[in-house]
């Protein structure tokens, strides 16, 4: 009987390894599926990531790739809002999920944007499809390749996007025109100074407006802590805020009014609020609005 050679035997040694790694990636990959990934580009060039990923229940972790490798305020959640344990590792990003269904990922990244002059510019080398919305009021000015859908609402664009690296540029419009149509009329752009002006009287004719509902008819802040007594204190720090603010405010708002907060806490102190029936969130756009029950 005639031996192996040395080279056949390489061979097959080599295509066993192959078939080998090919199958562990192939059972890794089948143990989650990424839903959604949605990506929210600010005025100030904050980019916040959500990522939907559903779950193989018995698989004891999963490694999603992040946008970055810079990240902050990172929040892992399973399908009942409890909290996962996690580790990042460069711009891996692997979650303890055993028994989990569906996982959320939310979390915040300064690394994606650049700005020279007044151009923005968007880096995204994403492995999943994604959905990218703009700013209100950008104008898209450069694409390195063509989204598979653009959609444009008075709440800002939405670029559908397929796997790839992109880079997309736009620019944040401070004038309004009636643009230059084929029957010659020209744009008409609305000084600087009027918009300022005409920005202060309707903030004005607003803050009186709500100044006079809330005297008529506000929450009754004092009830509302006599009825919970374990509210700590700075729950009732920010139902006080809200009741300052008519009975309602962004969670941004919140954000600011309460900066030293981690916003990991400032969350779920709004989700305790709302289990608690005191508030109620509502989606406005592309944000959060928490309202004061009656």
């Amino acid at each position: 009987m005639k031996p192996f050679e040395p080279k056949a035997i390489f061979a097959v040694i080599a295509v066993i390894t192959l078939l080998y790694f090919a199958t562990a990636t192939a059972d890794a990959q089948s143990l989650f599926e990424v839903e959604s990934v949605n990506v929210t580009v600010y005025r100030d060039g904050l980019v916040h990531v959500t990522q939907t990923v559903t779950v193989d229940e018995l698989a004891p972790e999963i490694t999603l790739s992040l946008l970055s490798s810079s990240v902050e305020n990172v929040i892992v959640l399973d399908e009942d809002d409890l909290t996962l344990d996690y580790e990042i590792n460069g711009d891996d990003l692997t979650v303890l999920t055993l028994g989990a269904e569906s996982i959320s990922v939310e979390y915040d990244s300064i690394a994606l944007t650049s700005k020279e002059a007044e151009v923005w510019t968007l880096f995204a080398d994403t492995p999943y499809t994604s959905a990218v919305f703009l700013p209100q009021n950008s104008t898209v000015i450069y694409l390195n390749m063509m989204p598979t859908a653009i959609d444009t609402s008075s709440t800002g664009i939405k670029l559908s996007l397929y796997p790839g690296q992109w880079e997309i540029s736009y620019v944040l419009s401070l004038t309004s025109g009636n643009g230059t149509g084929d029957n010659g009329t020209s744009d008409t752009t609305i000084p600087i100074e009027y918009l300022i002006l005409a920005v202060v009287a309707v903030v004005a004719v607003v803050i009186s407006v709500l100044l006079i509902i809330r005297r008529r008819k506000g929450p009754n802040v004092e009830k509302t802590v006599k009825a919970y007594p374990q509210l700590k204190k700075e729950d009732k720090e920010v139902i006080e805020f809200l009741a300052e603010k008519g009975g309602q405010a962004f969670e941004a708002e919140i954000r600011e009014r309460f900066p030293d907060m981690p916003r990991t806490s400032l969350w779920r102190l709004v989700r305790r609020l709302e289990r608690l029936e005191i508030v109620e969130v509502k989606k406005i756009g592309l944000e959060n609005q928490v309202q004061l029950k009656k």
